[in-house]
């Protein structure tokens, strides 16, 4: 049968169609027809989740340097002459005050006998002026002239003395010989350079840091360093600059290393790590690192099954990981998931571990 030919039968199954629909209403309450024509509730977001205690982990900032000496003097002929003997080889630890280089004494030696031998004379001549003037026999200004000359006599036999004594180029501190400038038989004037030597006992570190980092360093606090080749160093901090470097606003301290034994050398780039305090931390991978819709960098936890967003700050980072401060003494931290859902969202958690 046609429903084209025979429209009115079409028309019968619409009118009975819509009786049954009619009478399907008879009885129910308007809240019952309400449920019943509502959408079924959005079922939870289902994520993974693990609670993390949070631990005691001191913070510490990274800096680079290069080792120096502690002090390092370039020695300077005080007196001309000739190299007479080299008496220690460069490269070589010395004491302070010991002799490094000889040079030739010339007429010293008895100049400064001819200056003693007049140095005893000024001084009878004064003893005797000095008795004449006692008896009212010697005047004043007599007297005054005879002290003139033993003065002058006594300066220069000083004078002398000293030139004697520069004659042999001596270390002016404990170190290492570094650097040799002259060979036997060269002929030094005053100033010259002769050599240079470099205190190495205590090793010290020059670095740069920032003005946020330097107002949790002070003098005397620890500090480690490490090189390429040795093995690692605890030194403390000896120096903290009152003024920025100009331009970088950074700031330049000084770590002094112990190397007693020398076996430090100067001049090798050295990493430094500095503790600066101890805070509460969580150690996370940067994969459950997240941004808020201000762009604040935190994680994910759950509450009561509630997804709450905490903002964060990095303490330390290794290689694997981070360590991240402000957050409670325990989390429950989103591990899978967390990209699905934002602060507030209702979720079903299911914890690491758990079979349900």
């Amino acid at each position: 049968m046609s429903f084209i030919r025979h429209p009115y039968v079409l028309a019968s199954l619409i009118a009975l169609a819509l009786l049954v629909w009619i009478l399907s209403g008879v009885g129910q309450t308007p809240e019952q027809a309400k449920s019943a024509t509502a959408s079924p509730e959005a079922k939870a977001t289902e994520v993974t989740a693990r609670k993390v205690a949070a631990e005691t982990v001191v913070r510490e900032v990274n800096l680079y340097g290069r080792t120096q000496p502690d002090r390092m003097a370039t020695l300077r002929a005080e007196v001309k002459g000739r190299v007479l003997e080299v008496l220690v080889e460069r490269g070589a630890r010395v004491r302070a005050g010991q002799p490094l280089l000889q040079l030739h004494q010339r007429d010293l030696p008895q100049q400064l006998a001819r200056a003693q031998a007049e140095l005893k004379q000024r001084q009878i001549d004064f003893d005797a002026s000095n008795k004449l003037a006692q008896q009212g026999l010697q005047g004043r200004l007599r007297q005054a002239e005879v002290e003139t000359e033993l003065v002058k006599a006594r300066a220069e036999v000083k004078r002398l003395e000293l030139d004697l004594d520069h004659t042999t180029v001596r270390a002016p501190f404990d170190g290492v010989f570094n650097e040799r400038f002259v060979e036997q038989g060269d002929y030094l004037g005053i100033g010259d350079k002769v050599g240079t030597v470099a205190d190495l006992d205590p090793l010290v570190v020059n670095a740069e840091i920032t003005e946020i980092d330097v107002v949790g360093l002070s003098v005397g606090q620890k500090a480690y360093a490490t090189f390429i080749g040795d093995q690692p160093v605890n030194g403390e901090v000896r120096y903290i600059a009152s003024v920025s470097t100009e331009g970088t606003n950074t700031f330049r301290i000084e770590v002094a290393l112990p190397n007693p034994d020398g076996r430090l050398r100067a001049g090798k780039s050295t990493e430094l790590y500095l503790p600066l305090d101890a805070r509460k931390a969580i150690y996370i991978t940067p994969a459950l690192l997240a941004l808020d819709e201000l762009g604040n960098l935190g994680v994910k936890t759950v509450e009561s099954d509630v997804v709450r967003f905490l903002p964060i700050e990095v303490v330390k980072a290794d290689g694997d990981g981070i360590w991240t401060g402000g957050v409670p003494d325990e989390v429950t931290l989103i591990t899978i998931g967390q990209g699905f859902v934002r602060d507030g969202d209702a979720v079903s958690v299911q914890y690491e571990g758990a079979n349900q």
